[in-house]
C-alpha cells in the first residue's frame, strides 16, 4: 500500500508542483535568478513558478506557460527588524513565503539576508507539529565526498537538549530522503568525544540522543573533524553552528589564496601551477558553494531554500533545484511523521 501512496505522490508533484521564487532579494539582483528560472523551466516543463518581484525586470519569463510573475515593488533588507519585516507585505521575499502559507506553492526558494529570511518564515510560515524550533540546515563539503550536514548554522542563538534531538530528527529524515543513505549516523558538535563533556545543555543533549531509538548516534565530534565526512549528520546550536561554519569557508578563502600566491610566486611554480591546472579546478569545485544548493530552514510545513546572497544563476538553479528534490521525494511529510513518531 505504502508503495501505491508513494507512487500516487510522485505522479501529484510531477504535475502540479508549484515553487515560489523570490527575484529581487540576492546581492546581485533579479537577473541571475531570471537566468536560473530559464533553466529551471527548459528541465523541469511541469513545474510552475510563481516569480515575486518587479515585473519590468522579469519580462523574460512572460513567455513561458508555467511561469507566472507576481508583482512585488519592495524589498526586505538586510537591516530590517522584525517590525519592517511584518511591515513589507509588498516585499518580493515575503509574497513568496505567503504563497506557501496560503498552500499556494510547494516550496520557496530566496537569497535573501538569512535573518530576514528566517524572521519572516517565522511570521508568515507554519512550523510543523511538534517542532520546538526550527533551525537553518547547511551541507558541507567532505574529504572522502560523502558530504554532512550540519544544523543549527545559525538560526537560534541558543537551544535546549530537546530541540537538538529534534534537529537530529530532522537532519536524519534529510540525510535518508534526499543523500540516500539507510541509516544516517548523528554525532554532537562538542568540545571533546567524552561524554561528559561539554555544559548542561550538551551532556543532556548527549543523554537524550544516546537514549533515541529512532536515530543512529555514534556520539560527539570535535570541530576538527567536522569535514571528514566520518558522520551524516551533527548536531549543534546555532551560536557554534554559525561560527563553525564561517571558519570553514573563511578558512577555504585564505587557503586557496596562499596556494596560488605560492604557486605563482617564481616560475617553476608557474609551470607546476599550468600543469595541475585541471587538478586545482576540480579541488575548488568539490568546496564550492555554488553547487551545494543552499541552506534549508527545517521544521517549517513547507521545502524553504535560502541561497548564498552572493549567488550566481548557477548557484541560485541549484538551490532551486534542491528545493524541487525536496519537495518530489515528500521530504517535509516525512519529518512531519518523524515527529509524530517520537512524541507517540
Amino acid at each position: 500500500m505504502n508503495i501505491w501512496i508513494n507512487y500516487a505522490i510522485m505522479l501529484k508533484w510531477g504535475e502540479n508542483m508549484k515553487l515560489a521564487i523570490d527575484a529581487m532579494s540576492g546581492d546581485l539582483g533579479s537577473r541571475i535568478v531570471v537566468d536560473a528560472c530559464l533553466k529551471f523551466v527548459e528541465k523541469h516543463p511541469n513545474v510552475k513558478l510563481l516569480v515575486t518581484g518587479k515585473q519590468e525586470e522579469l519580462t523574460q519569463l512572460n513567455n513561458y506557460s508555467n511561469v507566472e510573475i507576481i508583482d512585488a515593488r519592495d524589498v526586505v533588507a538586510m537591516t530590517d527588524s522584525v517590525l519592517g519585516v511584518r511591515r513589507k507585505k509588498e516585499s518580493s521575499l515575503v509574497k513568496a513565503l505567503m504563497l506557501s502559507s496560503d498552500n499556494k506553492a510547494d516550496g520557496v526558494v530566496s537569497c535573501g539576508s538569512t535573518g530576514a529570511y528566517y524572521t519572516a518564515a517565522m511570521l508568515f510560515g507554519h512550523r510543523l507539529e511538534n517542532v520546538e524550533k526550527s533551525c537553518l540546515m547547511a551541507q558541507l563539503p567532505t574529504v572522502n565526498g560523502k558530504g554532512t550536514c550540519l544544523l543549527d548554522v545559525g538560526a537560534n542563538a541558543s537551544n535546549t537538549a530537546s530541540q537538538l534531538e529534534s534537529f537530529a530528527i530532522m537532519g536524519s529524515v534529510y540525510a535518508s530522503a534526499i543523500n540516500h543513505i539507510e541509516h544516517p549516523t548523528v554525532a554532537l558538535l562538542n568540545i571533546g568525544t567524552e561524554d561528559h563533556k561539554g555544559d548542561e545543555v550538551h551532556t543532556e543533549a548527549y543523554r537524550l540522543l544516546s537514549a533515541n531509538k529512532n536515530i543512529h548516534f555514534i556520539g560527539n565530534i570535535e570541530g576538527r573533524d567536522l569535514l571528514l565526512g566520518e558522520v551524516d549528520v551533527i548536531v549543534t546550536d546555532g551560536f557554534s553552528g554559525n561560527i563553525a561554519l564561517k571558519s570553514m569557508e573563511g578558512t577555504a578563502i585564505i587557503l586557496m589564496k596562499l596556494m596560488k600566491e605560492s604557486l605563482m610566486s617564481d616560475f617553476k611554480g608557474k609551470i607546476g601551477a599550468l600543469l595541475a591546472k585541471k587538478n586545482l579546478y576540480s579541488l575548488k569545485d568539490r568546496f564550492d558553494y555554488k553547487s551545494v544548493g543552499g541552506a534549508l530552514m527545517m521544521g517549517f510545513d513547507k521545502a524553504i531554500v535560502k541561497a548564498h546572497g552572493g549567488s550566481d544563476a548557477v548557484a541560485f538553479l541549484s538551490a532551486m533545484e534542491l528545493t524541487y528534490t525536496m519537495v518530489k521525494e515528500n521530504v517535509v511529510e516525512k519529518m512531519k511523521e518523524g515527529m509524530k513518531n517520537e512524541n507517540s
